[in-house]
């Protein structure tokens, strides 16, 4: 039985409307004033809430406020029955978030048709984001272009590895894991275009079908872009999977006829094995790094992964590495901002705070190189808390200088998250700035809320942060995310698609467009991450993205400039 809580401090009228309800076989709850319908909406699940504005203690209002700072009522659709008539008065409440705005007096009628809409809303609602789960869900595991598997097929109690794992004997045997790279197919694709560059996807696809058919065990799936992934069946030799890759080389030479065209094309292929290496994002990592070098030396062949001396899988990545620890100890980064752009209104929206470090030989390194190579060094914790102060100071001093006032958001690690003293470093750092909470957002990896052991505990701690004043993004959120049954219960502003999908929004379009629709579906912005080309932006456009952050990171004068400030 649908369930709806009435908050109304006139005993007459909320009498009524319980009798009322009862009658249209609603089960009704009440309560006089708003701060107790406050606590029993918290306490009891309810469908819909009918809310009286001008109340004792607490008005609508500040119900309403209330409501939709809890993530577990900040769903509930609300529908304000009140005397304040007045068009600024619905205006309010309607900023505020209500559902339906419904004057006295009312009807009969006219309250059960709003009640009758709001529940059919919702309903449409909760099968649309069923929908788009399924959808997804079912993207998450198929290449939408080649239809084979995609990285989630790796895994999971189906998954290709578990299954050749499985056929293994013995301990000496090894699952070989090939990531397989077509070469120099960027300019395949620039000389026949790219719709005939799918064409040959295609093609490579249904070979590696064919090809792991006949040696009856293991399977591919496409990583993405020109690469593949395949598992082989259990070999005792690597030098047995070394054979195979070559054939697979061969099979992949062989001539594509496109447009009566014969188009010639190689690859390059990295070999990792289980259970030398026991999770595959590892044996993702040491296949690529084997690949990459194959391509180096000029493709067409294979090559087995070797370990390095170091932690790192080249000279050059030690050395990196090393001079970002050097430069970060004599504080020579700085902090950047890359611009978020509202599609439909085109303005700066906001800003993102991202490293910048200019390598004294090779220029201005990306800022997710730098914040991967934090992460391997051991300072990614400390650069996300140092960011955070940063983007407060700059904020205020935006504001009293510039009389400038643009959020800023931060991006907060997954250690910095994990601190039990989080919330207090933040009511510090504002404090000490003087910045107003508003202009600050906070950026969550998905990753992390992924990796979260207690959802509740989580809920809880982003519901702090709310209070606070802060806006909330789930950042990084692509295709390896789980999370759909619960991100609507964590009280986040925005979702933050991760750049891999932006890469190549074309190929993409069908995740792109189903994320989207899952962000709006949950009243999230689908803010898309790393945009570069106009071309992106057009396609973001027709998928109803609502802003789009550019690649390209500036000073904090050059972002002034951009708003017409000095």
């Amino acid at each position: 039985m649908t369930k709806i809580l009435v908050i109304e401090d006139t005993s007459e009228i909320l009498n009524n409307i319980l009798d009322f309800l009862e009658a249209e076989d609603f089960e009704g709850s009440g309560a006089t004033n708003g701060r107790e319908g406050v606590e029993l909406a918290k306490s009891e699940g309810f469908d819909l809430i009918i809310c009286d504005i001008m109340m004792p203690e607490l008005d609508g209002y500040g119900v309403l406020q209330a409501l939709r700072a809890d993530a577990n009522t900040v769903n509930i659709p609300l529908i304000f029955l009140t005397a304040k008539g007045d068009r600024s008065d619905v205006r309010q409440g309607m900023n505020l978030g209500a559902d339906d705005y419904l004057t006295k007096p009312f009807t009969k009628k006219e309250l059960l048709e709003a009640i009758e809409a709001r529940l059919k809303r919702t309903e449409q609602q909760t099968e649309q984001l069923k929908q788009v789960s399924e959808q997804l869900t079912l993207l998450e595991k198929f290449d939408a272009l080649t239809g084979l598997p995609n990285w989630s097929g790796l895994e999971g109690k189906e998954g290709l590895l578990p299954e050749a794992i499985a056929q293994s004997q013995s301990r000496n045997t090894l699952v070989p894991f090939l990531l397989l790279g077509l070469d120099k197919f960027g300019r395949i694709n620039d000389t026949i275009s790219y719709g005939n560059g799918d064409l040959i996807l295609q093609q490579v696809a249904r070979r590696l079908i064919d090809f792991t058919e006949r040696l009856q065990g293991g399977g591919a799936v496409r990583i993405g872009g020109d690469e593949f992934g395949i598992v082989l069946p259990p070999v005792t030799e690597k030098e047995t999977a070394v054979a195979i890759a070559q054939q697979l080389l061969q099979e992949i030479a062989q001539p594509y006829q496109i447009e009566r065209k014969s188009i010639p094309l190689t690859a390059s292929i990295g070999i990792a094995f289980y259970p030398t290496v026991s999770n595959v994002e590892e044996l993702r990592r040491q296949a690529g790094v084997a690949m990459g070098e194959v391509k180096q030396s000029g493709g067409n062949s294979s090559k087995i992964y070797t370990r390095p001396l170091f932690g790192f899988d080249t000279a050059k990545e030690l050395e990196l590495a090393s001079d970002l620890r050097r430069s970060w100890e004599q504080k020579q980064l700085q902090v950047f901002y890359q611009p978020r752009i509202d599609l439909r209104k085109k303005k700066i929206s906001s800003v993102a705070a991202v490293p910048y470090w200019d390598h004294p030989r090779l220029g201005p390194i990306p800022p997710a190189k730098v914040l991967s190579l934090a992460q391997e060094v051991g300072l990614l914790r400390e650069m996300s808390q140092w960011m955070l102060q940063i983007a407060c100071q700059q904020g205020k001093i935006w504001q009293n200088e510039a009389k400038l006032s643009v959020r800023i958001s931060a991006s907060i690690s997954e250690q910095l998250l994990n601190d039990v003293n989080l919330t207090a470093l933040l009511m510090e750092s504002l404090k000490s700035t003087g910045l107003d909470p508003g202009y600050l957002e906070l950026e969550i990896p998905a990753e992390a809320i992924a990796n979260a052991k207690n959802l509740n505990a989580l809920a809880s701690q982003f519901l702090q942060f709310k209070r606070l004043g802060l806006h909330l993004t789930i950042a990084q959120f692509g295709m390896a995310q789980s999370s759909l049954n619960y991100l609507g219960n964590l009280g986040l502003d925005s979702l933050k698609i991760s750049r891999s999908l932006i890469g190549n929004p074309t190929q993409n379009a069908p995740i792109l467009n189903a994320i989207i629709q899952m962000a709006h579906g949950i009243n999230l912005r689908a803010i898309a991450d790393g945009v570069e080309s106009e071309a992106q932006v057009n396609l973001l456009k027709k998928q109803k993205c609502d802003e789009i952050q550019q690649e390209t990171a500036v000073s904090e004068r050059e972002i002034r400039r951009l708003f017409g400030k000095r």
